[in-house]
């Protein structure tokens, strides 16, 4: 086929941005994607399956999930006025650049961060400002303030993603004090972190907090996230957001899952036993690095590098995550903590390749 002329019909911003990508491979054990290690409990899915039979599939689902922003806004102790959801945090995400930044406004993020913080940044023609981490993969406190005083949008992913180091809160707090425009903190991996901004909302009108169930809640294949700010805000954000966005069976998932917080909090714990004892078991290997993590991944430099990493564990049937195009990640690659069995495995592969 001839080549189109795009630059007729797409923004600039848009053609000059690669896609978003994730390297994969087929392997036996995924832990490339911060995904849950394990699948729903069987009864939970059968519940959700009863409710999703007793639906009405020739009807659309209601305008807004009212019920679920209830059961969302009682278990975090906010108003469900407060609460916007959406299809994944990530569209949350795109609706709240798409409703405050116009060309050439400032959008504040650290380096590196999540990929999809620039995108949205980007496609609104926004100029994205970023604070680079320490070598040490910590926040340069006053380079962020510096750089987020001029911001009309700042997104502050904590823990952070790639790098699983936790910004303190007495930073988020000066950032949403001085800051002009809107503030979110990315909230996708608190479960795993303990440490929330959300006894900030009250002070800061300006702080939005974001989370998701693709993470903790192990719900990454049905897509849906929201996000905490005030009630006034929280409309306009709504408008950003297209008609009826969240399906009838991603709602009775996660009211399933809210129904039963003890199977978060139970599978949440594992994965913390089980990512700090990877951690301490990997780092004492000769040669190996390991990065502390608030998360459920940590980052990984061996003497091969990132990349020969990454194709010496996927030929053993390991899939992890190459950041070797990421800023100051050039070395390093990110596991996602897996079952015991899968951990286990990743350990011997490591210890082999040396």
């Amino acid at each position: 086929m001839t080549d189109l002329p795009l630059d007729r019909w797409i923004k600039p911003e848009v053609l000059a941005q690669p896609a978003y990508e994730v390297k994969t491979t087929d392997c036996r054990i995924k832990l490339n994607q911060n995904e849950s290690p394990g699948d729903w409990p069987r009864d939970l899915k059968a519940e959700v399956l009863k409710r999703l039979e007793e639906a009405a599939w020739n009807r659309y689902p209601r305008l807004i999930p009212q019920r679920l922003k209830e059961k969302l806004a009682n278990g975090l102790s906010v108003l469900s006025e407060q609460v916007v959801v959406g299809k994944g945090s990530n569209e949350v995400l795109q609706a709240l650049a798409h409703v405050s930044l116009r060309p050439a406004d400032t959008l504040c993020t650290l380096s590196p961060t999540f990929a999809v913080y620039r995108l949205v940044g980007e496609q609104q023609q926004a100029l994205v400002s970023t604070s680079p981490l320490t070598a040490d993969f910590q926040v340069n406190e006053e380079d962020l303030l510096a750089r987020s005083k001029g911001a009309r949008l700042t997104i502050l992913c904590n823990p952070n993603s790639p790098t699983g180091s936790l910004m303190p809160m007495e930073l988020i707090d000066r950032v949403a004090r001085q800051a002009p425009g809107l503030v979110v903190v990315d909230e996708a991996y608190v479960d795993f972190s303990g440490v929330s901004a959300l006894p900030l909302l009250e002070q800061y009108p300006n702080l939005i907090i974001s989370r998701t169930f693709s993470k903790a809640f192990a719900l990454a294949g049905f897509r849906l996230g929201y996000t905490i700010m005030h009630p006034q805000l929280a409309r306009q954000v709504q408008k950003g957001l297209l008609p009826f966005n969240i399906d009838t069976p991603s709602v009775l998932a996660a009211e399933v899952l809210l129904d039963h917080p003890e199977v978060v909090r139970e599978r949440a714990s594992l994965i913390i036993r089980e990512r700090d004892r990877l951690i301490a078991r990997l780092g004492d290997l000769p040669g190996v690095t390991v990065w502390p993590s608030q998360a459920n991944f940590f980052l990984l430099a061996t003497p091969l590098g990132a990349r020969k990493t990454f194709t010496y564990l996927a030929q053993e049937g390991i899939l992890v995550r190459d950041l070797s195009n990421y800023p100051g990640c050039e070395k390093v690659v990110r596991v996602t903590v897996g079952t015991t069995e899968e951990n286990e495995a990743l350990c011997q592969a490591v210890r082999a390749s040396l």
